[in-house]
């Protein structure tokens, strides 16, 4: 155990001394890709039970769209579709994440977890999507979504009491024809995540700030050197958990910002790049107008939404899109972004359409 403790103490100051690293791992266009995906977020994720809204997530993902008004029964499962996109949050008996969506910059992911008789992380499945890919392209240009098999070793379990600390065995992740070896380490103030190819090399090295509390974590900031350089994700929380502003930057220079502020874990103002948005929630905290706008005074719209519900919880929005022209407020139904549908299964009842 000191071996390997040591040794990855020996990485982490190693890395903090070198400015970068090249990721030898190279497409058939022979161009390297900087690695953008981690473990650590997505499992903080699957530790804490919840896929919380965060100010990062698309725009045109409902902000409540994972959730139910306070008092409703917990439910087993609950797929969000637009038509286009099928998003799946599915549960065990237990309340433990079985499915859910993972969205990051560019993406999302649908995660898929089995887990060992303790309760440990087994098995990842990590299947990637994107939503910016263009309509017009046809679909035997479309890439093959890509997916990743990852296989955890035994109790599997940071900040536990199964934990011992330092470093854990080797993580094994499957892509094609690719195998990657992903090792975590485990200190009172951070985790670490590095991945190495199959031939040995290092490939890229996350540093994750972590406050921890009876158990659970929450990242804080994410330090990434990779072949781009050095790259930094802060998170700030308000006292009740929630994200109100996520800033990435790189070479000490601040790339990107986004911010939320919240009244009952709800988003009521919502900042992201250059786009603001009011949000408007009902008393019996349903979402009811966004209002839209551009800081450089580009884009100005009014989102009105129409439900169908079962008793208080919504299984269809209808999303109206309003612009002012001419000193009036007139319908612009070409702005609208469309339906969203939700259908959910509850322990123990029946479902819900």
């Amino acid at each position: 155990m000191r071996t390997h403790i040591y040794g990855a103490l020996l990485v982490f100051f190693l890395l903090i001394t070198i400015p970068a690293f090249s990721q030898e791992t190279e497409g058939e266009d022979g161009q390297t890709d900087d690695r953008n995906f981690f473990l650590l977020p997505v499992l903080e994720t699957i530790f804490s039970g919840n896929p919380r809204w965060s100010p990062g997530w698309p725009s045109d993902i409902p902000p409540d769209g994972f959730s139910l008004p306070p008092g409703n029964p917990p439910f087993i499962v609950l797929e969000l579709s637009n038509g286009n996109d099928t998003f799946v949050l599915r549960r065990d008996s237990e309340g433990r994440l079985l499915e859910f969506p993972f969205f990051y910059e560019g993406g999302y992911a649908k995660i898929r977890i089995g887990y060992s008789p303790s309760g440990a992380v087994q098995t990842m499945n990590i299947e990637f999507k994107n939503m910016q890919a263009q309509e017009e392209e046809s679909q035997d240009d479309e890439e093959k979504d890509e997916t990743w098999l990852v296989t955890f070793p035994a109790d599997f379990l940071p900040y536990s009491e199964l934990s011992p600390g330092g470093s854990f065995p080797v993580i094994r992740v499957s892509s094609g024809d690719s195998d990657f070896f992903v090792f975590i380490f485990e200190s009172p103030l951070f985790l670490t995540e590095t991945w190495y190819d199959s031939g040995g090399n290092m490939l890229v090295f996350c540093k994750a700030s972590v406050n921890v509390e009876k158990g659970a974590w929450r990242i804080r900031s994410l330090q990434i050197h990779g072949e781009g350089g050095v790259r930094f994700e802060d998170r700030f929380f308000d006292s009740f958990g929630n994200i109100t502003e996520i800033r990435l930057s790189s070479d000490g220079s601040e790339d990107r910002k986004f911010l939320a502020l919240y009244r009952d874990s709800m988003p009521v103002y919502w900042q992201r790049d250059d786009f603001i948005y009011d949000l408007q929630w009902d008393t019996r905290g349903i979402l009811t107008i966004i209002k839209a706008w551009d800081e450089t005074g580009g884009f100005d719209t009014e989102y009105r939404y129409r439900y169908v519900d079962l008793s208080g919880i919504w299984v269809r929005r209808e999303e109206a899109a309003y612009r002012v022209q001419y000193d009036l407020l007139t319908p612009q139904p070409s702005y609208s972004r469309g339906i969203w549908t939700r259908r959910l299964e509850f322990f123990l009842t029946f479902d819900r359409y």
